[in-house]
């Protein structure tokens, strides 16, 4: 936010796609937090993961265990998580190639 007396910042040329990129990111934050909610919802019961299978008194092994995690938890975050990542990393990549394609100004 700018002071009201004091002008407005010019914006770089890579900030030609900013609300695009606070587009994007947003929206992929916005699945990571829904793949929480969603394993939350699913998966757990006061804050603790309820995999298949916990009620019977033997109940299910590490293996098994293992296994669940990442069927039900895991993958579905670890998802979640490299798309937003992948996100991130093409803005500041496409940011950073419009940077370094702008002429340089000054004198020569």
């Amino acid at each position: 936010m700018t002071h009201p007396h004091m002008p407005a910042p010019q914006p770089d040329p890579a900030d030609e796609h900013e609300e695009h990129w606070r587009d994007e990111i947003t929206t992929a934050m916005t699945h990571v937090i829904r793949a929480c909610q969603d394993v939350v919802r699913e998966h757990s019961h006061h804050g603790r993961w309820t995999p298949e299978g916990t009620e019977a008194p033997a109940g299910p092994n590490h293996y098994e265990l293992i296994d669940e995690a990442r069927h039900t938890v895991l993958n579905k975050l670890q998802l979640a998580t490299r798309c937003a990542e992948t996100v991130a990393y093409e803005i500041e990549r496409h940011r950073q190639r419009v940077r370094h394609s702008q002429p340089s100004i000054g004198p020569e």
